[in-house]
């Protein structure tokens, strides 16, 4: 974080601006806005931020009760709607202003219902700007280019082809972590990055990683996913709220963001261009028409642009796909651990239904209602975007009497919802139960995967790799308490894409039957030769 120093540097521009040309001019405006904590004078609610590692869907959680009975004064009984219970609130911090919601109804009412208004991005100095997100699909504002990049992805991910082919790849890719599980169990996280790497990497780019040593490709990929969990944290960097900030020079105290932006940068762009230049390769060599990247690159009469903004668009499948998979398959584990019971339940309903001669496939997620419940139990018990990305207001519109200016971050609280006692009995109790039967409870797919024109364009393929991922693993592991460890907690790290925080779990074949169906697959799904040697010679 910069340092207090660096804000007395640019103290005078940014007061006499702030000061001339907003505080005093929509004083009355501002007054409409959803209500919130006091701010001070000039910076607003900088210090109502949430903290540095401060879990920010807790933080924006108190709201709802804090300002939960503000409008009920006399002048504000006739709009006591939906914000009776402070599912609406705001701060403002220098010029910006960030309404949180923290309802699932008026999440939807903004952010579906109104999605024309509601849709694009705001310019984040540090993360878009500086590194160059500004460039991927999650940080387009809503304009024809956004709108021709989410076409290419879903007319990609809902092709007849592409669908059998991307489903193949999902198969014998949980097919190997099952079998790394079984030869390592203790390097859990490291395989799961490992599985949902590999995938994408092939979908993408055709590229088949190294299973048994680093691979380059993931390496430089999972980093730029680190880094853009940091980068992309509303308010985690001053430059985004004063953004005059980017000109002070790298040399003066308490501007690191620049040196880190610089390499940062230099991250990203490496893991567009290396992957780029691998299908490139790949396609001039006649090796590869089905990737969706060669499939973008084959079409005849593009543009200079248009090749470059198709590598960048192939980069934002990765990097939205791998690190979200990453958390709700290490969440899986977790509840597992925690929730023997519900264990039990699904690999009851598998040995019913399946039997213990095969795995269970995507053919079968009809019959399994149960484990499909599980899954989404899993993404309710911990979403892996607790806030999901911002959108952003582009024009002014009036929700319940409350003003949304032009240009607002709109935030919404999907672990909020995904906990709120109006849509789920006992949210904080792990239950898939909730979700069978003619009074099931409202499936969580309708928020976790974000609303509106900005809903992950890969949420089929998304769902299809978690249940295989759970399905098979309870198939032929029992996953429990570590002997002499004790229970691990449910605690989890801050970020736009949430995770575990580390924890110990046993993970054991469930007998000598299941440890011979986990060998098998090698013969099923044999180990292809990596691109690795392929990709670093370019």
């Amino acid at each position: 974080m910069e340092s207090a120093s660096l804000i007395v540097y640019t103290g005078v521009i940014t007061f006499v601006f702030i000061y001339v040309t907003k505080l005093l001019a929509k004083t009355s405006r501002n007054a409409q806005l959803p209500p919130g904590p006091r701010g001070l004078p000039l910076v607003g609610n900088v210090l109502d931020l949430p903290r540095a590692g401060e879990f920010e869907a807790h933080q924006w959680a108190k709201h709802k009760d804090l300002y939960g009975m503000i409008n009920q004064s006399p002048e504000f009984s006739q709009i006591l709607t939906m914000n009776a219970s402070g599912n609406i609130s705001s701060v403002t911090v220098f010029r910006r202003t960030l309404v949180i919601i923290n309802d699932a109804k008026l999440a939807q009412t903004i952010l579906n219902d109104r999605s024309a208004k509601h849709s694009s991005r705001s310019k984040m100095t540090f993360a878009g700007e500086m590194v160059g997100w500004d460039k991927t699909l999650s940080f387009l504002p809503y304009n024809g280019q956004l709108r021709s990049h989410r076409k290419k992805a879903h007319l990609f991910l809902k092709s007849e082809a592409s669908i059998k082919t991307n489903d193949a790849i999902q198969e014998i890719e949980v097919g190997h972590f099952l079998l790394h599980l079984l030869r390592d169990p203790d390097r859990l996280v490291e395989h799961i990055q490992k599985q949902a790497g590999s995938v994408i990497v092939k979908v993408v780019y055709g590229y088949t990683a190294e299973q048994f040593k680093p691979d380059p490709l993931l390496i430089t990929v999972r980093k730029v996913v680190d880094e853009f969990g940091i980068a992309a944290k509303p308010g985690a960097f001053m430059v985004d709220l004063i953004p005059i900030l980017k000109y002070v020079p790298e040399w003066f105290p308490g501007a690191v963001f620049k040196s880190t932006a610089k390499q940062w940068r230099s991250n990203l762009e490496s893991s567009v261009k290396d992957p780029a230049a691998f299908v490139e390769y790949q396609m001039a060599n006649g090796k590869d028409n089905t990737s969706f990247l060669s499939q973008l690159l084959q079409k005849k009469g593009l543009t200079d642009e248009e090749y470059s903004e198709n590598k960048w668009l192939a980069a934002s499948l990765y990097a939205a796909g791998a690190d979200t998979t990453v958390s709700a398959i290490t969440t899986f584990f977790l509840a597992m651990t925690l929730f023997p019971e519900a264990q039990k339940k699904a690999q009851y309903e598998i040995d019913e239904v399946i039997g213990r001669d095969r795995l269970p496939t995507l053919s079968d997620r009809q019959s399994l209602p149960y484990v499909n419940a599980l899954v989404k139990e899993v993404l309710r018990w911990h979403p892996v975007g607790p806030m999901c990305l911002p959108h952003t207001t582009s024009q002014d519109d009036i929700v319940d009497g409350h003003l949304i200016p032009k240009g607002a971050m709109i935030l919404p609280n999907i672990w909020q919802i995904c906990h709120d006692p109006a849509l789920y009995h006992d949210p904080l109790a792990f239950r898939p139960e909730r979700f069978l039967g003619p009074e099931a409870e409202t499936d969580p797919g309708r928020f976790v995967f974000g609303f509106g024109r900005r809903i992950c364009p890969a949420q089929a393929m998304s769902e299809k790799t978690l249940f295989l991922n759970m399905a098979q693993t309870l198939a032929v592991f029992d996953i429990g308490e570590k002997e002499g460890v004790g229970m691990p907690k449910a605690e989890f790290t801050s970020g736009v894409v949430s995770h575990p925080k580390p924890f110990e779990t046993a993970i054991t074949p469930r007998s000598s039957q299941t440890r011979k169906l986990i060998e098998s697959i090698e013969r099923m799904h044999p180990w292809q030769q990596s691109d690795a040697e392929t990709l670093t010679s370019l």
